[in-house]
């Protein structure tokens, strides 16, 4: 599994930003921090709602979003798919099933990345990040 930063050095983290420590941002971060998931801004707020801490659609996209900015939640964007968000943790990519839509969290050998340094060198551009998914058929959909 990969790692993900605790709750608590996540919420340090916002403190020391000037962040507020509200119910509401303390609901999303708890479930973001769900081991191994990504979640929709949809599947979000219908989890908020179910844990007795409504929040509108307004404020979950404007938390996603300084979570972002703070670097401490990421969005990943699979083709034809509403965005999907996780905290920030050791970087992985995924892999895609285009059968049954289900994803998993995959490491890249350190050669790849390497690769990246290479092509920054050479086409002297600075690499900020990037988005590698792998899609295909998983074992139940083969």
């Amino acid at each position: 599994m990969f790692v993900h930063m605790d709750k608590l050095a996540i919420m340090e983290k916002i403190k020391a930003l000037g962040g507020r420590q509200t119910r509401v941002r303390k609901a999303i971060i708890g479930e973001l921090a769900k081991k191994g998931e990504l979640i929709s801004a949809s599947e979000l707020l219908a989890r908020l709602d179910k844990a007795g801490e409504p929040a509108d659609r307004t404020t979950v996209y404007r938390e996603l979003a300084f979570l972002k900015k703070a670097g401490l939640a990421r969005e990943i964007v699979f083709r034809g798919r509403p965005s999907l968000f996780e905290m920030e943790g050791e970087h992985h990519h995924h892999l895609v099933c285009q059968g049954c839509g289900a994803f998993a969290p995959v490491k890249v050998p350190i050669e790849l990345c390497r690769q990246e340094e290479r092509i920054g060198k050479k086409e002297k551009f600075k690499i900020t990040s990037h988005s590698l998914e792998f899609y295909g058929l998983c074992r139940k959909c083969q």
